[in-house]
């Protein structure tokens, strides 16, 4: 397929624009995507924190997240990102996508950790490992010793005191670091229990540091307050569990006690706390067309532009030649048989204006034909009617004598009509396809001599010697009553143009798959210049000589046709002065 060709520069073209918009399509995707990514990742950065701590908060003062959605949608829309939280076990609890009602969008890889657990006070941290001489005086002794008031309190277990919220101990048991820290997981607890008790299953803390609780909670409802704190002291297998875990951490050694401390603090307020959360967050999705920017709208005017000329060419390329064609044609059916149109190169628009062409010259020809044919008719009726009109004028006027010879020679110029007519008759069946054909199959040598057999005597008047020359059977596949028509053309033919003296041979024979008869005489021959008219309509090649005959200059055309519509091929060749030879090759059969 040559570049020129108008399909392949359509599709080209086509090729083009679709690279260009898939290309522009994906290239608008990854920048907005990676804008998007880059923006979200700056947000998540900066937001990362906020969330953590209030989603943390909120845990810590409930212990439990019923309620928790409310505050996920009032942090996503305020930092336009995608927050998702979930268990350790993978199972979704809150999804801000979901709840303003769309399917979850992507969220990043990595997981933030949510503790909802409180933290251990500072200020007891620092009592267990004093670094400040201003905090503990002599401290080269001060760390064994608070270690071994550890030990003593692991063998003792002291119980809780039975007041959770009032002063804080002074004393060296109740005011160790240790004890202070069991009585501040302790609050926690009783804390959760007493604010449930006074507000409900949804309710939360005062404060997220000990005692968690307002003295007005306190002193307003000292029936709840005494309800957790008798839940927690009588929770003996929590306490148990305190003491097992301060004894497997705590060190006579000296070792800092502080970590062990908040190990355990950790360990005695998570049954009380809300289950721990991983916090994921992605890109908010809803871009609106102002998010698609610059870069967006040059793409889509780069598109605009392509499809425009593209669109253009196209248009331009195939317009102008259909347009060329449209007139043509219009001319054409008016009768302007001569009208042709420019064709110019090798594409497909191209062959059509040629085709076009092509078309109309063979209309032109048709036409011409047309008119030759009818002309011609005309001549070769006017003649014989003359005649008969000029004789029967003058036996009318009585200026010619009616006789046997006169009445004869107006019948014959009769018959020439009639033939005339016949022939004209199989002719216009024969070029309409509608001359019925009966196929058999036949021996061609067969036919040859019997046809031969019928013209002898012909010949023989006109002392032409005639041979026949079939020495085995040719099997073709015909009609024997056509194919004797033909033979009789071309012998009749054969006798009229050759002198006396002359020869007329027939041969039939085998070659190359296809079945050849030959019709060769000692005639006249043809001029070479009229060789490609043998076949027209009323040619002849001595008009004085067939007039004289009575033929009508139709049986080539008609032997012609019925050869061609038997699948074969007739041909001529002449030398002036020497003779003449058909031939007729027929599909041989098999």
């Amino acid at each position: 397929m040559s570049f020129r060709s108008f399909r392949l520069r359509i599709f080209l073209l086509v090729m083009i624009v679709a690279v260009t918009a898939i290309g522009t399509t994906a290239w608008l995707t990854l920048s907005l995507t990676s804008r998007e990514v880059e923006r979200s990742n700056e947000a998540a950065v900066q937001h990362q924190t906020e969330i953590v701590e209030a989603v943390q908060r909120f845990g810590m003062l409930r212990g439990r997240w019923p309620g928790l959605d409310v505050l996920v949608a009032d942090l996503a829309e305020r930092t336009r990102l995608h927050i998702q939280l979930r268990t350790d076990d993978g199972l979704v609890l809150v999804d801000s996508d979901t709840i303003e009602g769309r399917t979850s969008g992507p969220v990043q890889g990595t997981a933030l950790g949510v503790d909802p657990r409180p933290s251990l006070s500072p200020a007891i941290e620092e009592a267990a490992d004093p670094a400040d001489p201003t905090v503990a005086p002599a401290p080269p002794a001060a760390p064994v010793r608070i270690a071994s008031e550890a030990v003593t309190l692991v063998k003792m277990r002291p119980r809780l005191p039975a007041d959770l919220f009032g002063p804080e101990p002074v004393d060296r048991l109740y005011g160790s670091p240790t004890m202070r820290m069991l009585r501040q997981a302790a609050q926690y607890r009783a804390a959760l229990i007493t604010v449930r008790c006074i507000d409900g299953d949804g309710a939360a803390l005062a404060s997220d540091e000990a005692p968690y609780l307002t003295p007005e909670q306190i002193s307003t409802r000292p029936d709840c307050v005494r309800t957790g704190t008798v839940a927690v002291r009588q929770d003996d297998a929590w306490l148990a569990g305190i003491w097992k875990l301060f004894a497997r951490c705590a060190a006579p050694d000296g070792s800092p006690l502080g970590a062990c401390l908040h190990t355990v603090f950790t360990y005695a307020v998570t049954p009380a706390a809300a289950v721990h959360l991983n916090l994921y967050l992605g890109a908010r999705p809803g871009q609106s067309v102002g998010d698609l920017g610059r870069p967006a709208a040059l793409g889509a005017a780069g598109l605009i532009v392509v499809a425009l000329v593209g669109t253009a060419l196209i248009a331009r390329r195939v317009s102008l030649p259909v347009r060329r064609l449209t007139e043509a044609s219009r001319l054409l059916a008016d009768g302007r048989l001569d009208v042709r149109v420019a064709a110019h190169g090798s594409s497909e628009l191209a062959r059509l204006s040629e085709s076009f062409n092509a078309m109309a010259e063979a209309v032109q020809r048709s036409e011409e034909r047309q008119r030759r044919l009818i002309a011609d008719v005309a001549h070769e009726m006017r003649t014989p009617l003359s005649n008969l009109r000029g004789y029967l004028e003058g036996l009318s006027d009585g200026v010619v004598e009616p006789s046997r010879e006169l009445f004869a020679s107006l019948h014959e110029e009769t018959l020439l009509q009639r033939r005339i007519l016949d022939d004209l008759q199989v002719l216009a069946l024969a070029e309409a396809g509608d001359l019925g054909y009966t196929m058999a199959p036949l021996d061609l040598a067969e036919v040859v001599s019997g046809g031969a057999t019928a013209h002898r005597a012909v010949a023989a008047e006109a002392r032409v010697a005639l041979t026949v020359d079939a020495p085995r059977p040719v099997w073709i596949q015909g009609d024997p009553d056509r194919l004797r028509q033909v033979l009789g053309n071309l012998l009749t033919n054969a006798i009229r143009y050759t002198d006396a003296g002359g020869h007329v041979l027939l041969r039939v024979r085998a070659d190359a798959g296809d079945a050849v008869l030959t019709v060769q005489d000692t005639g006249v021959g043809i001029a070479p210049a009229d060789l490609s008219r043998v076949f027209d309509r009323f040619w002849r090649a001595d008009p004085a000589r067939q007039r004289a005959t009575g033929g009508t200059g139709l049986g080539l055309t008609i032997a012609h046709r019925i050869v061609t519509d038997h699948g074969g091929r007739i041909e001529v060749a002449s030398s002036p002065g020497l003779g003449t030879t058909f031939t007729v090759r027929l599909p041989q059969q098999r």
